[in-house]
Formats: structure tokens, sequence, C-alpha cells
């Protein structure tokens, strides 16, 4: 929860919220949630595996894939680690 000096409302964020929201973000509309190393390709590229809320305010994983990586078979199976931990982070902070 963030406190809003010289204001009585209150931002409400969930417990793993990450997201370094501004002071006057009295009704913050998104959360960061944890992220995974960037997996740098073969061809200066890199992909990006993270925890977010979306629009709907469902918790999903965010990928983010820069250009269409070239990937060795052992940064494609980091990536695959990290989406797995980022499927089973979701799954363990889905609400109702």
């Amino acid at each position: 929860m963030i406190t809003i000096t010289g204001q009585s409302k209150r931002a409400t964020c969930p417990s793993w919220c990450e997201t370094r929201h501004a002071e006057w973000d009295i009704e913050p509309e998104a959360h960061d949630g944890p992220r995974w190393s960037t997996v740098r390709g073969t061809d200066e590229s890199s992909v990006d595996v993270a925890t977010v809320q979306d629009i709907d305010g469902a918790v999903v994983v965010w990928l983010d894939v820069e250009g269409g990586s070239n990937l060795t078979p052992e940064q494609a199976r980091e990536v695959c680690r990290d989406l797995l931990e980022a499927a089973s982070w979701v799954e363990d902070h889905r609400t109702a």
C-alpha cells in the first residue's frame, strides 16, 4: 500500500507488485511482478520474460522477443526455463 503525502487517498498494490509508482498515482492501473534475466541471442537480439497485470486485471506472463531472436539450444532452454517459472509464478498469484 502506498500512502500519498498530504492526501487521504491511498493506492493499493498487490503484495507482489514491483512497480515503482509515482507519488501522484492515487490508484495505479498497472502492476509488474518479477522479471527473469534477459537472454541475449547470437545476433545481438534478446528475449525477456516477466509477469504483469494485463488491462483486464489478470496476472499474465509477458514475453518480449526483440527482432526474431536467434538462440543457441542452451539459450532456448534458458528461455524455456524462465517461461515455465513465470507460468508457475502466475498460477500461484492468481486471484479468484
